[in-house]
């Protein structure tokens, strides 16, 4: 059974691992530096497993050994987003996390698979990545964004989340590209079941969706959207579903790009990221991925 540990035991850790543990995705550990928080969380969960139909277990620590043999590491350490605050500001907060978490990641678990939920997530997954070129990381990217991108559609097409293919890539941030002109609803180009104008308000509704919760939550992000979409990114892992992500990656050679953290189309298999896909873009989403790249190469720059 495939050891997994979630790292961090705040809205998004617990919500993540009880929805693994909901999937029976393997032996489920919550691991967070604060005694007894990831120990309370997880009695929590357990607890509620006669509803969630499942004989998984979670298992809660505040030593950081408990990652030793992990095939599978959540990152979700760090402090959320506050109203007012920036993905950038967050990144002073949360990357003296990872450079922490960065070695005890290598001295327990060196050949887990790493998937970073904590944001900054692109840049983040770049930290670790150039900090350990041999880490199997990569980040959540613009997943939850598509899993927007998809229920803004349903709503203004009128029809089921289910009918629903669409991706966003480039960078979970505001320049991000929910492609309008790529989904499709059972196969039905959105173009022809929408007018221009709708579509625009479906790219600016997803553009703005994170940012909105956070400002009427206030004090923390949205979690529920964010966990499901952990979850499925774990389970395609474990169970080699093969599911394409638009998960974060640094570049090399990709659409151009070297050395650059981007959210692009991923295979996710059971040794990670198997392949990254390379799509057919039009001019206009050429130029926001170069300006997405352009960002994030200002960004690294600056912790290089």
């Amino acid at each position: 059974m495939e050891k997994i540990v979630v790292i961090g035991a705040g809205n998004v850790g617990a919500a993540s691992a009880a929805a693994m543990a909901q999937g029976n995705l393997g032996s489920i550990f919550l691991y967070d530096v604060m005694e007894d928080l990831a120990a309370g969380r997880a009695m929590d969960i357990n607890q509620a497993s006669p509803s969630l139909h499942t004989d998984c277990r979670v298992t809660g620590s505040h030593y950081a050994d408990v990652l030793a043999d992990a095939g599978i590491v959540v990152v979700t350490a760090g402090i959320a987003r506050r109203a007012g605050m920036t993905r950038l500001d967050l990144l002073r907060k949360n990357l003296a996390v990872m450079e922490d978490l960065s070695r005890s990641l290598m001295q327990f678990c060196p050949l887990a698979r790493v998937l970073v939920v904590t944001n900054p997530v692109d840049v983040l997954t770049w930290y670790l990545k150039n900090t350990h070129p041999g880490m199997n990381v990569f980040g959540l990217g613009c997943s939850l964004d598509t899993l927007r991108f998809r229920f803004f559609i349903a709503e203004a097409a009128g029809v089921s989340v289910d009918s629903v293919q669409g991706l966003v890539m480039g960078a979970h941030n505001d320049d991000m590209i929910p492609l309008v002109n790529h989904a499709v609803v059972n196969g039905i180009p959105l173009a022809e079941m929408v007018d221009r104008k709708t579509m625009d308000a479906v790219r600016q509704s997803t553009r703005t969706a994170g940012t909105m919760i956070v400002q009427m939550l206030k004090y923390h992000s949205g979690f529920y959207a964010a966990a499901r979409v952990v979850s499925r990114v774990v389970e395609s892992l474990v169970l080699d579903r093969r599911e394409v992500f638009p998960l974060s990656v640094v570049c090399s050679g990709h659409y151009g790009y070297e050395g650059i953290p981007l959210a692009l189309p991923c295979i996710a298999g059971s040794q990670g990221i198997d392949r990254v896909l390379e799509i057919d873009l039009d001019d206009d989403e050429q130029q926001e991925l170069s300006k997405c790249a352009s960002s994030m190469a200002e960004v690294i720059g600056g912790l290089s």
